[in-house]
């Protein structure tokens, strides 16, 4: 029986003795895996796409000792394809982009650089402090690599404290560096986490063809060059997919017009800007409509996350940006990661404290303002005005019936829609608000800031054009021809790489010129249909200006082009020829045997077409044998055009139509 005791008393002794030894084990090798956070869609006509957060996953190493200086690695990402990374430049070599380290949340997020966690080298190498490298000590006794990076609890070793937030270097045109990261092997017990945000990428060097796609990678590179206590961090899938880039944008001009010189346009409007615009008709439609239009959702994007000042459907001001720091959280805005008040642990080379709308002030993250639309006017005639919708809504083409999602705003901008937001004042018409276009040389521009979307769905937005002008044919007043109107994402800019000036976001001009509004001289169309000179016949016919008269009409003046359908003999001919000038109140009489103020055509018979570069012409003929002693008729000429009716016709022109 005793030596039973004493056989179990030596097991457990073994048992006890077995515990520490299994604890002791040696931890996995430290390895690590990067993938994407997320695959948005970009813009294929960006400059300054924000593409997803690259998360890297570390497991086993060992842990540093407490106390213990960390080793460093520097990370190093670029894109692929070889395309510009555009993250804004904020001085002193530092870029936008961030890498943090386990995740802190917004209250534990805390900068290298910042007075908390100042530029440092490890303790006792007798290097130099290096701006954007920090050093950082390992946590406390027994922790494992746990809470390594919470500065809450930090612990100082001769002036080395602890961060988790690191920007990075720009390395060359299409990479970032993060340099001499203090990195503690996480152990068997948790997970490090590395993430990296607020990359943007220049997608618009990828050239995606209409209809088609491409995808936009981040290889990612460790190293130990050029930093003290260095460690090895390998990485297996080096080169995440982190967007998908697009074709964003589909423009197009609703209800385009083409109008007559001689009918005035909103006349008492165009004559006195004081005045308040009428609802008349301009051109058989009230309205020209500039269609910008997504091809995916999330491409109209307010620039923060915040509300826009009051309803946030209708409202037309953005409020002052709010912080976007909850690290993992997709806010679809233009901004990317940002901190709106400057902390201790947030200092100025990435957070400037003084916000105001429409500008960045160095904010690593923020965007300068929100999506913009740009409308350029060309060939626009002289005599025009042209106003445009200041505040046109913003709605989501998925819903049965088109609900409104947002609003964009009509602002001043400079020539390529870049400038703080300062919206333009308008003047009331038919429940909305209109502004004129300034045109210059024919050419002018109108910029609209998107101030609320829904990124979620598909959207459009339906822009307002008016024109305004008064008639003055003697003066040729509109001019005659096409004015045309292209839309494109704003602003426009060809700097194509990193910037610390040029706008975010931007995007390069692709934009194609469509039909906008045509101004077509004043005409009448006359048909006679049957004239002849055979058969002992022949036809006298007389066209008549009639643009005097006792009712105010402005007097026009322009020849006819008197054009001959039929047979000579037996030959058939088109035949054609001018008329000279008549001016309003005088008329042109001639007949197909011996001319007159229009050639003769002896022997035709057949039709005539008779184009008068006048609105009210009118015609007559008159059949008879010779002398008209025998045989005669006489009509009025037809009048091809429209009765100024709302309904088309084959000539496209409008006169006046009598009772025939």
């Amino acid at each position: 029986m005793l030596d039973s005791r004493k056989l179990l008393l030596a097991l457990v002794v073994v048992a006890l003795a077995a515990i520490p030894a299994f604890a002791q084990q040696p931890n996995a090798p430290l390895s690590c895996f990067a993938q994407a956070a997320g695959t948005p869609s970009i813009r294929a006509e960006g400059v300054t796409e924000l593409v997803g957060d690259i998360v890297i996953n570390c497991t086993g190493g060992d842990p540093s000792p407490a106390g213990a200086n960390l080793r460093q690695v520097n990370i190093q990402i670029f894109s692929s394809p070889s395309i510009n990374i555009t993250s804004r430049l904020l001085g002193s070599g530092f870029a936008e982009g961030l890498l943090f380290i386990d995740e802190p949340v917004p209250a534990s997020q805390q900068l290298c650089g910042s007075t908390p966690f100042p530029y440092s080298v490890p303790v006792g190498s007798g290097q130099p402090v290096i701006s954007g490298v920090c050093g950082a000590v390992s946590g406390a006794p027994g922790s494992n690599g746990i809470g390594t990076y919470d500065p809450a609890t930090a612990i100082t070793l001769a002036g080395t404290s602890r961060g988790n937030a690191f920007q990075a270097r720009q390395a060359g045109p299409n990479s970032l560096i993060w340099q001499g990261l203090p990195f503690d092997p996480p152990g068997s017990l948790t997970t490090r986490i590395i993430r990296i945000t607020n990359v943007r990428v220049n997608a618009s060097q990828l050239g995606v063809p209409a209809g088609s796609q491409a995808s936009v990678s981040m290889v990612i590179s460790t190293s130990a060059s050029g930093v003290a206590n260095p460690i090895a961090l390998p990485i297996t899938n080096p080169a995440p997919t982190v967007a998908i880039a697009q074709n964003s944008l589909a423009f197009s001009v609703r209800d385009t017009k083409a109008c007559l010189q001689c009918e005035s346009a909103n006349p008492a409007f165009a004559a006195d800007p004081t005045a308040t615009l009428q609802s008349t008709r301009t051109c058989d439609g009230q309205f020209i409509e500039l269609r910008y239009e997504e091809l995916f959702p999330s491409v109209f994007r307010r620039r923060n996350t915040v509300l826009p000042q009051g309803d946030p459907f209708t409202s037309d001001t953005p409020d002052t940006p709010v912080s976007q720091d909850v690290l993992g959280l997709i806010y679809q805005t233009e901004s990317g990661y940002m901190k709106a008040i400057a902390t201790a642990g947030w200092p100025t080379t990435a957070q400037n404290s003084t916000l105001t709308a429409g500008t960045s002030g160095g904010v690593a993250g923020l965007a300068d303002h929100g999506t913009r639309l740009i409308a350029r006017f060309n060939n626009v005639q002289n005599g025009l005005q042209l106003w445009v919708e200041t505040a046109p809504a913003i709605a989501s083409t998925q819903a049965v019936a088109a609900n409104r999602t947002g609003t964009a705003r009509l602002i001043n901008t400079d020539p390529n829609g870049a400038g703080p937001f300062s919206k333009i004042t308008g003047t009331s018409f038919n429940a909305g608000q209109y502004a004129q276009v300034s045109i210059i040389g024919g050419t002018g521009q109108a910029v609209w800031e998107i101030v609320n979307a829904d990124t979620t769905t598909i959207e459009r937005t339906d822009i307002r054009v008016v024109f305004a002008w008064v008639a003055n044919t003697s003066n040729n007043l509109p001019s005659l021809g096409t004015s045309t109107a292209n839309g494109n994402l704003a602003p426009l800019s060809t700097v194509a790489t990193a910037s610390a000036s040029a706008a975010i976001p931007r995007f390069v001009d692709g934009a194609v010129n469509r039909n906008l509004q045509t101004i077509n001289s004043c005409r009448s169309n006359l048909l006679f249909p049957f004239v002849t000179n055979q058969g002992g016949f022949d036809t006298g016919l007389a066209i008549a200006n009639t643009t005097k008269d006792p009712f105010g009409t402005a007097l026009q003046t322009g020849a006819c082009t008197v054009n001959f359908y039929g047979f000579v003999g037996n030959s058939k001919v088109c035949l054609s020829y001018p008329s000279p000038s008549i001016t309003g109140g005088e008329h042109i009489v001639w007949s197909l045997a011996n001319g007159g103020q229009v050639t003769a055509t002896a022997g035709f018979q057949g039709y005539v077409i008779a184009q008068c570069n006048f609105q009210y012409a009118h015609g007559y003929a008159f059949i008879s044998d010779l002398g008209a002693q025998r045989l005669a008729q006489g009509y009025l000429a037809l009048i091809l055009d429209d009765q100024l009716l709302d309904r088309g016709n084959r000539t496209g022109s409008r006169s006046e139509v009598l009772g025939h």
